[in-house]
């Protein structure tokens, strides 16, 4: 067989495997990467907050509904969470509320309960006098 006609087979299969893999690929969230693993497994128990996160939560404005979003669509900040926290790992989830405020929400995972710890405002400093 001719070098070019091999090479021209070669070419064909692999943009036959490109067009069949993106097919079959192109819609579907990698599930397989830590970010991944770690949002599903904290959506997969109910939310308990904490009388800090709760008193945090009202003195910046921000609901439950905002929390379960960012639990949804946040991005999680490896190089603040704890994940080899005792007796809870934490993760640090940051994203933006419904209304553009960029927030940073701290979830530990325990047992079979996400309890939410704080939330956080990136960016306005609030005088809340929760302890």
């Amino acid at each position: 067989m001719p070098f070019l006609r091999r090479i021209k087979l070669y070419i064909i299969g692999v943009l036959l495997g490109c067009i069949m893999v993106y097919g079959l690929f192109h819609n579907r969230m990698p599930s397989w990467l830590p970010e991944t693993i770690i949002m599903e497994e904290l959506r997969e128990w109910p939310l308990e907050f904490s009388k800090h996160a709760v008193c945090r939560m009202e003195c910046r404005g921000i609901s439950e509904e905002e929390i379960s979003a960012i639990l949804v669509e946040g991005d999680v900040n490896f190089g603040k969470s704890e994940v080899r926290g005792k007796p809870c790992p934490s993760y640090v989830l940051e994203g933006e509320t419904a209304d553009g405020q960029s927030v940073r929400i701290v979830f530990a995972k325990c047992d079979s309960i996400t309890r939410v710890i704080t939330a956080i405002d990136l960016e306005v400093k609030h005088d809340c006098n929760c302890r």
